[in-house]
Parts: structure tokens; sequence; C-alpha cells
């Protein structure tokens, strides 16, 4: 229960059962209170199961098993999740069960995940093809690889900062679509130079819609000096699409997780904002976006603070005493 203060938690339920049996307004509202912190520091939404949650994870964290001392074990009672108990408490049986459902989820076969995986596509499936890259122009002039099949490729890649020398750079120009560069004798310059040097004659570039301040690229490096035939110029865009999803749904990863991290901090705070000051829930939240606003920062910040200092650990530094 890393997340848990096993005190706070045995003094609320201690408190919810002192009040139970009195029906007045405020210990009608201090209960409701005292449900949706203990609900927050469960997980369950519903404060009955929310109360029953919290009395199987103070048995465990007492005892190593769900179970009180001496008392028989209740038919009824909803074993805890593995991850809201301690790991000396977990079943073998159940560690046996996820490692095969794991082991099982791996074995799926999947479309292409990472950058890496396409890029050694366009080696195998492209002809005379040397590599390929993903790199984005940022408006201030600067290039970001993502990504390049090889040390030759990222200096390369590194090298199209040179307006109108590489085909990141007439692909920012253009704005969307294919471009197609062919390295010849023409005016010298770094990026035509290692190319020649490492045997490239072609680039094929498409657009991706990745970035909002810059322009990202899939490029393909290419020995033959011929133009591309139609059948190349496909392969090329449908890498680079399998591309741009790859990146959108790695942006999208982070962006589900960073919202799951701000919704538990949330809750935390609202939590400790309840206890502390005997407010409603919605009290709570409007205290910490008003704190926000006085700030000048947003509320996922605030909750963040408020629930890192509150946790255990941080309060027994902050007060050794």
């Amino acid at each position: 229960m890393s997340m848990v203060d096993v005190a706070e938690l045995r003094r609320l339920v201690a408190e919810h059962d002192a009040l139970a049996g009195d029906r007045s307004p405020d210990a009608r509202q201090r209960l409701r209170d005292i449900g949706y912190t203990i609900g927050v520091y469960t997980g369950e939404a519903d404060a009955a199961r929310a109360l029953t949650r919290a009395r199987e994870l103070l048995d465990a964290g007492r005892d190593g098993h769900a179970g009180r001392p001496g008392a028989p074990a209740d038919p009824g009672r909803r074993t805890p999740p593995a991850a809201a108990i301690p790991a000396e408490a977990v079943p073998d049986a159940l560690l046996a069960e996820l490692g095969e459902l794991a082991a099982r989820e791996q074995g799926r076969p999947r479309p292409f995940s990472t950058l890496g995986d396409v890029l050694h596509l366009a080696r195998v499936a492209l002809p005379d093809c040397a590599g390929a890259a993903v790199s984005t122009w940022h408006d201030e002039g600067s290039v970001h690889t993502l990504a390049a099949g090889s040390p030759q490729l990222l200096a390369l890649e590194r090298a199209q900062g040179e307006a109108g020398a590489g085909p990141l750079s007439r692909t920012r120009a253009q704005g969307e679509g294919q471009v197609v560069v062919r390295i010849g004798p023409g005016r010298p310059g770094r990026f035509t130079d290692r190319a020649r040097r490492c045997g490239i004659r072609t680039v094929v570039a498409a657009h991706l819609r990745t970035h909002p301040h810059g322009c990202t690229a899939f490029s393909a490096y290419l020995h033959s000096p011929e133009e591309p035939a139609a059948p190349v110029l496909r392969l090329v865009a449908a890498l680079a699409l399998q591309a741009s999803i790859t990146l959108d749904r790695s942006a999208l990863a982070r962006t589900g997780a960073d919202l799951l991290d701000r919704r538990h901090a949330t809750g935390l705070a609202m939590g400790v904002v309840m206890e502390r000051y005997g407010v409603a829930p919605h009290t709570a939240l409007m205290l910490l976006a008003q704190v926000a606003q006085r700030l000048d920062t947003d509320l996922g910040t605030v909750a963040r603070r408020l629930a890192d200092r509150d946790r255990p650990g941080a309060r027994a530094a902050a007060d050794p005493g």
C-alpha cells in the first residue's frame, strides 16, 4: 500500500464506525466525506465497497492475509486486487496466472509498433535502398532525427539544416505529399557531398502530419540514380503512413498516461483537502482550482504537489519527530 497512509486509513474507518449510528445531519455529511476519502484511498467509487476494501487492506497489512487474527474467513468478502495489497500477501497462483496471461499477450501478432520496425521494412522492401530515417525540421531551423537506419543516414539527416539542400527542407517548403531529390553533380553542399560519399543518388521523402510546430518527414535513401517507379513511390507512401501511425500511437500513449496520473493526483489531493478541512468533494475541488488560479498554474500541478507532500514518506521526512 505504497500510496496509502495505513494509520490515517485506520483512523478514518474507526471514525466511520463511531458515527454509523448517529442520524444527525452533521454526522451524515461527515460520513459521506469519510466515505469519499476512503474511496480515494481504495480506488472504489461506491462507499460501501470502499469501506469493505479498506477493512481488507488493513487486515492484509496487519496479518499478511485477508482474515482477522483468529476470525474465520468470510466467504462473501471480496479479495482485493494484487496491486492493493503487500507483495508478500499475493498468492503464487495469482502471479502464475498473470504471467501466463502476459506471455499470451506478448505472443499475439501485432502491427509494426516502432519506428525501428518501419525503417527495417523499408530497407528490405525498397529496391536499392540504403535505409530510411524520420526527422522533424522545427520552425527555428533545427533538425531533430527521431530514428535513422544507420549512423551514415543519421549524419545525412543532421546535414539537412542547409536550406534547400536536402529532401526535408524541400518537403517543408512544399508542405505535404512526396518529394524526390536526385543527388547530381550540382552545387556542392554539406548534404549533397555526404550523400555522394555514402553512395546515395536519390532520396524520396514523404510528409507526416505529426508535429504542430514543424515539418516531420519519412525519407528513403536509394542507391539508384534513376527516377523511382510508381510502385516504389506508393510503397514509400505506405511506409510513411505506418511511421505516422507509430508516432501518433506513441503520442496517444503518453497523453493517456499523463491523464491517468493527473486524475489520480487530483483524487488524492481532494481527499487531503476534505479530510483536513472537513469540506464536501465539490468544495475541495473548487478550493484546489482557486489555489491554482492564485498561483498562476494549472489544477494538475497543484494536485500533484499536494498529493506528493501528503504521502507517508514525504510527511515523515518533513516531520521526523
